[in-house]
């Protein structure tokens, strides 16, 4: 999809959120490809403190006939809000639950605003709670998805004569 590009828009989200207030001074947003790939957070989130934004993109979609002349693809999408915590001290992975939630719904209710993906946003989102991430970041996973139609046109520049 031409018109989403979901490490720029978590990067923006990033730096507008409050919370968040992410500079490349105060490195506060980073990308996964995959969750797999949290794991290779650790040293980046090493000297972070405070709200950080992590844009996960597996680069996942579902495919489904439309019932017409083409298919539907389904993007999955997600983004991770966290906050560090005190390993010692349960009571603030509770607390880095119950501040990143909200948070998380307004990263949907700003995709669910805009005009660029009003179209073709699904409705029906998830949050989870998420962590440890790296040195005890916990909080909570939005993940959603765009729907992009595609059609079965062959494209020759793929293909040897």
């Amino acid at each position: 999809m031409d018109i989403y590009n979901h490490f720029s828009y978590g990067e923006q989200l990033a730096i507008r959120l409050r919370s968040i207030s992410h500079t490349p001074e105060k490195p506060r947003f980073f990308e996964a490809f995959g969750l797999e790939d949290l794991y290779n957070l650790d040293d980046k989130l090493s000297c972070v403190t405070g709200m950080i934004l992590i844009a996960v993109n597996g680069y996942e979609s579902d495919s489904q006939d439309n019932g017409g002349d083409g298919l539907n693809d389904a993007l999955q999408y997600s983004f991770i809000v966290a906050k560090n915590t005190i390993s010692d001290r349960p009571q603030t992975i509770t607390a880095a639950f119950e501040e990143c939630r909200p948070v998380c719904k307004q990263i949907r209710n700003v995709l669910f605003q805009d005009p660029q993906l009003s179209y073709a946003i699904d409705r029906n989102t998830q949050i989870n709670g998420i962590g440890p991430i790296g040195d005890n970041f916990y909080g909570c996973m939005l993940t959603f998805t765009i729907h992009e139609a595609e059609d079965f046109f062959i494209d020759a520049t793929f293909w040897n004569a």
